[in-house]
């Protein structure tokens, strides 16, 4: 696997290419050039581009409030967005409206758009790809398909205390044993893991967090596991287990691969 990365303007967009034996399907992460004043339109590119050869794109941002802009929002987006108390909170709800204006508004549709609310509470764009977003921290990611089945979530886990206090709430038995007979290095990163899966799925069906986590058994012990319940998804990481955020993505199997555009603050 090759991996590359840019900077220009603060802006940096990092590339890798690669495919899994496991999984059988391509993962492609296209270096993207992005400069602050042309962010937007390249996102947008890169997005149609991916949607057009069946795959999901995927936009990862991190200490990137400066683009969020309020003046996009609907009226009722924007009294949601005033009520926010902490600004990290409302930077990223913003951002999140923003990635959607930009990246799943249909061309020429004027701004600001409305909102659909699916049956399952999942909201959606009339006429439109499907989307899902997540945000923790400072990080804020969209995922765009143009199947309805994809979910992501993105976690910092900053403010989890003792995983174990969770295990019993959140994983299925497989699981628990797995974390516990883990190195113990390890099962921090793998409660991460599965935490991360499991709000993918659930974002991904349009169910959101329910009681009955522990029924769910995302394979931790496979890198990309392909799931029959509660739907046919299969499971990815991006920046799978990094020290300060977990990223997983769910999305429907026959999907043939995934560009993934990650801009972040310069380290």
């Amino acid at each position: 696997m090759n991996d590359s990365a840019d900077t220009h303007g603060g802006v940096q967009a990092v590339s890798a290419r690669g495919a899994t034996r496991e999984s059988g399907v391509a993962c492609v992460l296209n270096t993207i050039k992005a400069t602050p004043a042309a962010l937007w339109r390249e996102a947008r590119d890169a997005c149609d581009d991916a949607l057009r050869r069946g795959h999901v794109f995927v936009a990862i941002l991190h200490g990137m409030d400066a683009f969020a802009d309020e003046r996009l929002l609907a009226d009722a987006d924007g009294q949601r967005a005033a009520r926010y108390r902490r600004p990290g909170d409302r930077h990223n709800f913003v951002l999140g409206r923003n990635l959607v204006h930009h990246l799943v508004r249909p061309r020429g549709i004027p701004t600001p758009c409305a909102f659909s609310i699916a049956p399952r509470g999942k909201p959606f764009l009339p006429n439109a790809p499907a989307y899902n977003l997540s945000h923790s921290g400072s990080w804020v990611a969209c995922a765009v398909s143009r199947d309805e089945s994809v979910g992501i979530d993105v976690e910092t886990f900053a403010r989890l205390k003792d995983y174990r206090d969770l295990l019993a709430v959140i994983a299925h038995p497989a699981e628990r044993r797995y974390i516990e007979q883990a190195p113990s290095d390890d099962r921090l990163t793998l409660f991460k893991r599965c935490w991360t899966r499991k709000e993918a799925v659930l974002k991904a069906t349009g169910e959101g967090l329910h009681d009955a986590l522990q029924t769910m058994d995302v394979c931790l012990e496979r890198n990309e596991p392909v799931l029959d319940h509660p739907a046919p998804l299969r499971l990815m990481h991006l920046m799978a287990d990094q020290a300060e955020a977990t990223i997983a993505l769910a999305l429907h199997p026959s999907v043939p691969g995934v560009v993934v555009m990650y801009v972040g603050e310069p380290h």
